[in-house]
């Protein structure tokens, strides 16, 4: 199974750690992002091309996990505005969308709903 990672910038550590984690159980992983933690606000070209290119590696992939840990600052569950409209990428081309915790409580929660995710909570053994 070939799985594209989803999440926010901050969450690249966690990203890396997930990525190789499943590596290791034998599935082929597609990160969203390639180092635009490194790329300044002048680089906004850079990062369009890359989520461009993302889009692309999606339609290849059999599914979606969106790490949507909780943030600092007390947001549960957070799905970054990148990762929404990721999903609604992969939702829109039948794949399916794993989210690694629970669904957030946020205005656009029923939306979110609507795609269908799978919860994992914090299970990556319950991706199949």
């Amino acid at each position: 199974m070939k799985i594209a990672i989803s999440g926010n910038v901050y969450m690249l550590p966690d990203i890396m750690e997930v990525q190789e984690e499943l590596e290791n159980k034998g599935y082929e992983v597609v990160p969203t992002f390639e180092f635009l933690d490194q790329l300044s606000e002048k680089d906004e070209a850079k990062k369009e091309e890359n989520r461009a290119s993302f889009f692309e590696k999606l339609k290849t992939s059999d599914a979606l996990l969106v790490l949507n840990k909780s943030l600092k600052d007390g947001k549960e569950d957070y799905i970054s505005g990148s990762s929404f409209l990721e999903m609604g990428f992969a939702h829109a081309l039948g794949k399916k969308i794993y989210l690694l915790q629970g669904i957030p409580e946020v205005t656009y929660k029923d939306e979110i709903m609507a795609m269908s995710p799978i919860v994992l909570n914090g299970n990556l053994n319950d991706i199949k």
